[in-house]
């Protein structure tokens, strides 16, 4: 009996050993790319190349397939590996074109960073808020492939993949992928 307390004692041990071994690592490597992203901010609007470097710096934290991935859900096995591509490439240039466009809107902003949850061995939300006019509630999803990358944001309680996952899941109910994709990727020249 002692012997299997021991073993559950060592064994709780190793694991909040392993977990607090990573604990910030998904933090810190927002705090990098966030403040990164409100130096470049601080440069005047139509600067040359300024736009090139938010979406350079919002490139290094997020995982651009693995968000297409989710917003299709399940749809995503019938996305042929060109689809998958274009898929992806077209709803970055559609959040690229979206949120840089709301990123400006706060060129002072300061972002408080409240808490790091691990929801997995390899999953993790970052809970932080923009402060600005207003104070904004931002939760970064993150999962760890070989490095730590959003693939969820959830400003306010609206999660970004859950709500493009409504959208194109209405479209993908009656459209083909080829279909869903030619929209996304008018939409992100138009805008």
């Amino acid at each position: 009996m002692k012997i299997r307390v021991l073993c559950a004692l060592f064994a709780a041990f190793v694991l909040a050993a392993s977990q607090t071994a990573w604990a910030g690592e998904a933090l810190d490597t927002l705090k990098v790319t966030v403040d990164e992203v409100l130096t470049i901010l601080k440069t005047p609007a139509g600067t040359p190349g300024r736009e090139d470097k938010l979406v350079a710096a919002a490139s290094r934290v997020f995982d651009p397939e693995e968000l297409a991935r989710r917003t299709v859900a399940t749809h995503w096995q019938s996305f042929t590996p060109d689809e998958r591509a274009r898929f992806t490439g077209a709803f970055v240039k559609l959040l690229e074109r979206t949120y840089l466009r709301r990123m400006e809107a706060y060129p002072n902003a300061r972002v408080v960073y409240l808490s790091e949850s691990a929801l997995s061995e390899n999953q993790a939300e970052v809970s932080t808020k923009i402060i600005a006019s207003r104070e904004v509630p931002i939760v970064y999803r993150f999962i760890k492939k070989t490095d730590w990358k959003v693939y969820d944001v959830v400003i306010e309680g609206v999660s970004l993949v859950q709500n493009y996952r409504n959208q194109f899941n209405q479209i993908l109910a009656s459209r083909s992928p080829a279909e869903l994709i030619s929209r996304i990727e008018s939409m992100g020249q138009a805008q």
